[in-house]
């Protein structure tokens, strides 16, 4: 099966995807060689690559190093509960916190940012841009650049606070990005613009656009959680 140049690694990671569905493979089953599956969908192996990192990224399958890669289930489980979340409230709750202290936050970062501030944010934003191109989460950048926006504000306790939470908001990340590789609504281009959307307000120091591109990120990331549980339940 051949297939085009869009967005490569995504559509073999589908068909791979709608392969393990189908059952042609079955939780368990070992994959064919890199090599092969390049040969088998025409594309390169790097594309191979990328497409198994994000069926990595969404837990549907296990790379063992020096082993290959294996089948771990049939379809992604995103923000299980139990496992790093508490309950549906625990997360609601982070949602609500995180828009209650980075709505303020971002507007003082866009009225009092330094040089270094909106260096460290760039590379941030840098390092989710090359997410987006290899099929990994990002989630460690996503953080560091609210953590960075944070630092911008000039006010340690708010810095403190970001911190304290910064687990939770890592793991809430993780899930939320699984959810965007795997959504055919959603996709990790338009979750890297919104961050390039709170970076250039807070580089023209742009208050009001900054709060809002934060709110606009905020509500879509929310929105998008909350129709997984929603999903799940139904």
């Amino acid at each position: 099966m051949k297939i085009s140049n869009v967005k490569i690694y995504e559509q073999v990671a589908d068909l791979l995807l709608e392969q393990i569905k189908t059952g042609e493979y079955e939780v368990g089953d070992k994959l064919p060689s890199i090599q092969k599956l390049a040969q088998n969908y025409g594309v390169s192996v790097a594309s191979i690559r990328e497409a198994l990192n994000a069926l990595r990224t969404i837990g549907v399958i296990e790379i063992k190093q020096g082993y290959g890669t294996f089948i771990k289930q049939k379809e992604p489980i995103f923000f299980e509960i139990g496992e790093k979340f508490n309950s549906l409230t625990q997360v609601e709750e982070l949602l609500e916190l995180r828009e209650i202290i980075e709505r303020t936050t971002v507007g003082k970062a866009a009225i009092q940012r330094s040089a270094t501030d909106l260096e460290n944010m760039k590379k941030a934003l840098t390092d989710m841009g090359k997410a987006v191109s290899d099929g990994t989460s990002g989630e460690a950048a996503d953080l560091q650049f609210h953590l960075s926006i944070a630092q911008a504000a000039n006010n340690s306790l708010l810095v403190e606070l970001m911190n304290n939470i910064s687990g939770l908001m890592q793991d809430s990340m993780k899930e939320t990005r699984k959810i965007f590789i795997y959504s055919k609504q959603k996709t990790m281009e338009k979750l890297y613009e919104e961050h390039e959307a709170i970076y250039l307000a807070i580089e023209q120091q742009q208050e009001e656009q900054a709060i809002a591109a934060m709110e606009a990120h905020l509500s879509e990331i929310k929105a998008t959680i909350l129709q997984n549980f929603k999903e799940k339940k139904e």
